[in-house]
């Protein structure tokens, strides 16, 4: 297994290049690429600085993992408003476009919210029809397209069963699973997600969750590998049985106060202990 994080988690004021210094020097593999979340990669940057990025990963002596966004809490693809599901679509299209450019075969999609407003059955229903395009498109492109399990954000697709009933209903075999193994705290258990999505995972997001924190104004459940409640050695188990051998990408909320970026070097140990299965 190889092991990427985020550039959304580089320090604003350190710019891209010095960010890349900083994942190889951590012992990173990848990088995650956040479209529309950091200043270097918007919907508006064109064909040309898009290569100009993989240029620079490379030149770092990494890869780009995958590209996520987190523009569709915006604007999902199951939103009421015909523009919006639009722009929504276009998103979509403009990830599996960049994939191609910077040499990576997955991007990360949050599928669809379920609201007060947009009750759940509209949110599957739109979602269907989005997707069995987009699937294709991507398809076509060689590329997969991983939806993520949001759980509780999303309120959408909580069980591993209902989230492996949409991806049947959906019938492409380039639309996945993203499996977030923090994002599962309050609604079952991470390993069993993974023993039963197994080769529909494209990739992985590692992080810990503290599950009976619960929210309280801006505080999160969400944690550093190894001090919340996950069971490590169980998701490591989980992931050998399935014979997942993919990315491990941190998803990880800035914690440290001072010395940012040693929270690169202690989750990149931490990924390191948990492929060896020292846990």
């Amino acid at each position: 297994m190889k092991k990427a994080i985020g550039d959304n988690m580089i320090p604003r004021e350190w710019g891209f290049e010095r960010g890349l210094e900083l994942i190889k020097k951590a012992g990173y593999n990848g990088i995650e690429l956040w479209l529309g979340d950091v200043p270097w990669f918007q919907m508006a940057t064109s064909d040309s600085d898009v290569r100009e990025l993989r240029r620079k990963v490379e030149n770092a002596g990494l890869v780009v993992s995958n590209v996520s966004t987190g523009l569709h809490w915006a604007a999902p693809l199951s939103a009421r408003d015909p523009a919006a599901r639009a722009q929504a679509t276009r998103i979509v299209e403009r990830q599996i476009e960049t994939a191609v450019m910077l040499g990576t075969d997955a991007v990360l999609v949050v599928a669809g919210l379920v609201t007060e407003e947009v009750p759940y059955n509209e949110v599957y229903q739109r979602c269907l029809e989005a997707l069995k395009p987009l699937g294709d498109k991507a398809a076509r492109a060689g590329v997969k397209i991983g939806c993520e399990n949001c759980n509780s954000e999303q309120r959408f697709l909580i069980s591993p069963r209902e989230f492996s009933q949409f991806l049947n209903d959906v019938g492409s075999p380039a639309v996945g699973i993203h499996l977030d193994v923090g994002n599962i705290h309050d609604t079952g258990f991470a390993e069993q997600w993974i023993e039963l999505h197994g080769p529909r995972i494209t990739r992985i997001h590692l992080k810990d969750v503290l599950k009976h924190r619960g929210r309280c104004g801006d505080q999160s459940v969400y944690t550093n590998l190894f001090l919340g409640d996950n069971n490590w050695p169980a998701i490591r188990a989980a992931l050998t049985k399935v014979r997942y051998d993919g990315w491990l990408v941190a998803e990880m909320e800035a914690r440290y106060r001072y010395a940012p970026d040693q929270q690169f070097y202690d989750t990149a140990q931490a990924i390191d202990r948990f492929i060896s299965g020292r846990l």
